[in-house]
């Protein structure tokens, strides 16, 4: 019997669909794989102090990007399900992952941006699924291409799966940052923010 309460609660061995264009099975790139720092975010949409993160960092961290210079691998995580009545943090990252299996990086972290632009209040129901949809269009994700995905949570046991191996990496907490390998240490966001920006030249 413990045997079974232990498969039932480890999912990561189960076969998942992965989205194409995943990185290392399990994040989501921004990026040139040949830039000099990699900065690895471990986020889940419903949470606030992520949200920080992303509103302190983003616009830093695109320029790096945008020069070559930082390469972004976002690891979407389902810690605050119940932290909304509709499993907010699985379907939004269920979402990122479809619309980055359908239309590629680009959209996806234009999408992934507006999921903080629009990020709903800890505790809420979250965003629809319908509202999900808007949003991947917006970003240049083809409606015909993303709903089904998103309203089927077709990467619903991908976003288990990540966090699963999140947990087994010694993370615990979003948002977790890791530049270059090594996990930042911080007391506040704000801390977070300014070790993650003056490490990468932001």
């Amino acid at each position: 019997l413990g045997y079974l309460v232990q498969s039932s609660r480890d999912t990561t061995g189960r076969a998942a669909a992965t989205p194409a264009g995943a990185v290392g099975g399990y994040a989501v790139p921004a990026g040139p794989s040949a830039a000099p720092h990699t900065v690895v975010v471990y986020e889940d949409f419903m949470c606030p102090y992520c949200g920080q993160f992303e509103a302190a960092t983003r616009a830093g961290l695109q320029k790096q990007v945008d020069a070559g210079k930082v390469r972004l691998e976002y690891h979407v995580l389902n810690f605050l399900d119940g932290s909304s009545t509709t499993d907010y943090s699985t379907r939004a990252a269920n979402a990122l992952a479809v619309v980055l299996d359908r239309s590629g990086p680009t959209v996806a972290k234009k999408f992934h941006d507006l999921l903080y632009e629009h990020q709903p209040q800890e505790g809420s129901a979250g965003l629809s699924d319908a509202q999900l949809v808007d949003y991947a269009v917006q970003a240049g994700a083809a409606r015909s291409a993303v709903q089904t995905g998103i309203q089927n949570r077709t990467y619903e046991q991908w976003v288990k799966n990540v966090t699963d191996q999140a947990s087994k990496d010694g993370v615990n907490g979003t948002p977790t940052v890791k530049i270059d390998g090594r996990t930042v240490t911080y007391r506040t966001v704000t801390e977070l923010a300014a070790k993650v920006q003056k490490a990468v030249g932001a």
